[in-house]
């Protein structure tokens, strides 16, 4: 009797074992099985349209692997055939057999971008490739505008844009919402931002009540940073900062090919580290920040001879102001040049602060005050060798990103793709029947 109770128990061990190996290793295979998706799909995110083979030297996937997953993804709507790439020639008289190419499906899903700065809101629709579909601009009194009824407003205008596009708020996978200052990412919230006079404004829990679309807030700084990495990964996607001059003074970190954004999303505030204590007064109401002295505010104010007593403003500043500011300056105008040079020194001591704690590979300077580079330009160097040792400053380089892309809005875009791919498209595919997008809870 007892040997057979014996054999009945380890039966069960046996059974309970062997259920346990099963489950284990479905759970490893589906792990597999999505990250392996997330890789093919980041390969296409940053190669564009290309053939299986190309995937593979991308992926470092297997050939069969590669057939596998496209397969999966293409049955799933996610990704598509998308025509023929010539092969390189076998030999003198000889072509290769043209090959297949994939690509993101742009029907697969689209996410919006909004941009928050003072006095507007700049809003985009983007398809799955990353295509801007749609824009919708409004000029919005922020600074005055009711903390409690701003997410709302937010939501209205999301729903605006996608009404002019024809695109039911069902096919938004997602809202990626990009703002001056401090944003916290778990709450949904901006913290602090020059554009509002209050602060802890909720904004994304009124567009996902509104809209039902998962909604994320992040620094701009930040999105310019993201954007880089869309663009060139391999150039980009090391250890850099990106330092954002224009309305304010920011900062977007890049740690190991990944933005930086720290446990609430408040990470790299660059423009508000002291550049001298007891300084001008800043928009966030200390004294003495770098972005006091960079800022175009900041720029004016030390024009006028009145930096140290005048209040900033927080109204938006009209181009024209910056453009006759520039043209005084390289004229040779005592006051201009002088703020021009005042802020080439607190931005070259930052930037060598920033250089002896992190030692980056690369610094890439964006934002409408890059076209005022060169009268900033002789200022940072001395700042430089002053504030750092030449063994760490002589291996990083520092760049300056084109003002005609705007990498924000571009930033966010991607931000929102990457948050589809791993969040939605890496687990499962679009619900065919009703349309609507399977999101994980």
């Amino acid at each position: 009797m007892q040997n057979k109770q014996n054999k009945i128990v380890q039966r069960k061990n046996f059974c309970c074992i062997r259920e346990g190996r099963v489950m284990r290793e479905k759970a490893d295979s589906d792990l597999v099985r999505r990250q392996n998706r997330l890789l093919l799909l980041e390969a296409l995110r940053q190669h564009g349209p290309s053939a299986r083979v190309e995937l593979g030297r991308h992926t470092g996937l297997s050939p069969a692997s590669i057939t596998s997953i496209s397969s999966q993804l293409i049955a799933d709507g996610i990704i598509e055939e998308a025509g023929e790439q010539p092969a390189a020639a076998e030999g003198p008289q000889r072509r290769g057999r043209p090959l297949t190419q994939i690509d993101i499906n742009p029907k697969s899903a689209h996410v919006a971008a909004v941009k928050v700065s003072i006095d507007g809101i700049e809003l985009a629709l983007a398809d799955g490739r990353g295509t801007i579909l749609a824009r919708r601009t409004s000029r919005i009194a922020t600074y005055d505008a009711d903390p409690r009824a701003f997410g709302q407003l937010v939501a209205d205008e999301i729903a605006a844009l996608l009404a002019s596009a024809r695109v039911p708020a069902k096919r938004v996978a997602r809202v990626g919402i990009a703002v001056q200052g401090v944003a916290d990412s778990k709450a949904g919230t901006v913290v602090w931002s020059p554009a509002f006079r209050t602060r802890n404004i909720a904004v994304c829990a009124a567009v996902q009540e509104s809209l039902g679309i998962p909604c994320s807030v992040a620094n701009d700084a930040n999105m310019i940073a993201e954007g880089l990495i869309g663009i060139d990964r391999a150039r980009y996607g090391g250890t850099a900062a990106v330092v954002f001059i224009g309305y304010g003074v920011g900062m977007g970190l890049i740690l190991n090919g990944q933005v930086y954004h720290g446990p609430t999303g408040a990470a790299a505030e660059f423009g508000h580290m002291n550049h001298l204590p007891h300084g001008p007064l800043c928009r966030c109401g200390r004294r003495g920040c770098v972005e006091a002295y960079v800022a175009d505010y900041s720029l004016l104010r030390w024009a006028s001879g009145k930096a140290e007593t005048q209040a900033p403003s927080f109204n938006a500043i009209p181009e024209e102001d910056m453009l006759a500011l520039e043209a005084a300056a390289r004229r040779g105008e005592a006051r201009a040049a002088d703020a021009y040079a005042k802020a080439g020194e607190a931005l070259g001591f930052g930037l060598a602060r920033l250089i002896a704690i992190l030692t980056p590979s690369r610094i890439v300077l964006a934002g409408p005050g890059t076209p005022a580079e060169e009268l900033i330009e002789p200022a940072p160097r001395p700042a430089l060798e002053e504030g750092v040792v030449d063994e760490l400053r002589r291996t990083v380089e520092i760049e300056t990103v084109p003002i005609a892309t705007d990498m924000i809005v571009k930033g966010t875009i991607d931000r929102a793709l990457r948050h589809v791919d791993r969040e939605i498209f890496a687990y499962r595919p679009l619900n065919r029947r009703g349309r609507e997008l399977q999101r994980i809870a």
